[in-house]
């Protein structure tokens, strides 16, 4: 049983779709960490339709694990483990996943009372200046003639940003620079969500949204409920990986791992950081930030740049005391 992913039709003449899909292809032949989906195949059908067979992963999405409530801190901090494993062989190769959210991380061998989280979904994925010297042996992927060839790198338009509202790091929002810290930030916000059962922030619009991840600070993970007792090395790293300036974030995912590992020996000395039982769901109920929370986004970057929206707001304020205090 394999996972079997196909260009719609109506794409197929889609040249950034196209791209986008076929880059997908060439990241995955590469990546082997086990906490990342394994590429089987690849290649073009007889109507002309690109497809990629991926490993069938039969868990789930952290998505449908985190509906059911809030995870215990052991079980959020190995979940987290494992998808900066999954990101420190991306990120060691020039790749910038860009889209990471419960969705996108899938979680296998539920049956058997261990999961496994594997990252999906590198459809958007960056391309850092490592990239080239990685896939310089590649070779071309061919099927019927037609090529997943070394040409096709994947594009971005001038002034669009792409990523999950609700996950996005605020530099990846608006369209400026990113790193492989922007996907640390993802995963702060992705471990605040799994240990508290609610997303840090909240808006009514995509763009609100952003602005929130832009300008405003998460609460300290203890003060969302007094009862959830995190340890302070966790919050203290959650807390970095969230921090609005991606210089002040962790050097790398690994440097994370390390703390992780460090409290994971403490409070959990008998089993293994390196597996992971099945999770403790502790009651609460998942708040989404909006409906399109979960969306992958990508749309221009129109309108005032940001700063106008601050001091709209700030002169918004003066008008209401003014009237306030006539």
């Amino acid at each position: 049983v394999v996972a079997f992913k196909v260009l719609l039709p109506d794409l197929v003449n889609d040249t950034l779709k196209l791209k986008r899909f076929v880059n997908e292809a060439r990241i995955l032949s590469r990546l082997r960490h086990p906490h990342t989906v394994t590429l089987i195949d690849c290649g073009r059908l007889a109507d002309g339709r690109l497809f990629i067979v991926m490993d069938y992963v039969r868990g789930g999405t952290l998505r449908d694990l985190m509906d059911q409530g809030r995870l215990s801190q052991i079980a959020a901090l190995r979940v987290t483990r494992q998808i900066l494993q999954s990101l420190a062989e991306a990120h060691a190769h020039g790749v910038i996943h860009r889209d990471l959210k419960p969705a996108n991380v899938l979680l296998d061998d539920v049956e058997s009372e261990q999961f496994v989280v594997r990252v999906a979904d590198f459809g958007i994925a960056k391309l850092g200046p490592n990239y080239e010297g990685y896939m310089a042996g590649i070779q071309p992927v061919t099927n019927q003639g037609t090529g997943f060839g070394a040409q096709a790198h994947i594009a971005t338009s001038p002034g669009i940003r792409l990523g999950t509202p609700a996950y996005i790091a605020p530099e990846q929002a608006f369209a400026k620079e990113i790193d492989a810290r922007s996907d640390l930030y993802s995963v702060g916000v992705l471990l605040f969500e799994m240990l508290t059962g609610y997303q840090p922030f909240k808006s009514d619009t995509e763009r609100g949204l952003c602005l929130e991840h832009l300008h405003t600070a998460p609460k300290p993970i203890n003060s969302v409920d007094t009862q959830l007792d995190v340890e302070p090395e966790i919050e203290k790293i959650l807390l970095s990986m969230m921090a609005k300036d991606r210089k002040a974030r962790p050097d790398s995912a690994r440097s994370v791992i390390r703390i992780i590992d460090q409290v994971l020996a403490r409070i959990a000395p008998v089993e293994s950081a390196l597996t992971s039982p099945l999770p403790v769901i502790l009651p609460s109920t998942t708040r989404r930030a909006d409906t399109h929370a979960d969306d992958t986004i990508e749309f221009p970057r129109k309108g005032p740049p940001t700063w106008i929206w601050g001091l709209l707001a700030g002169l918004g304020l003066g008008a209401l005391l003014a009237m306030l205090i006539r």
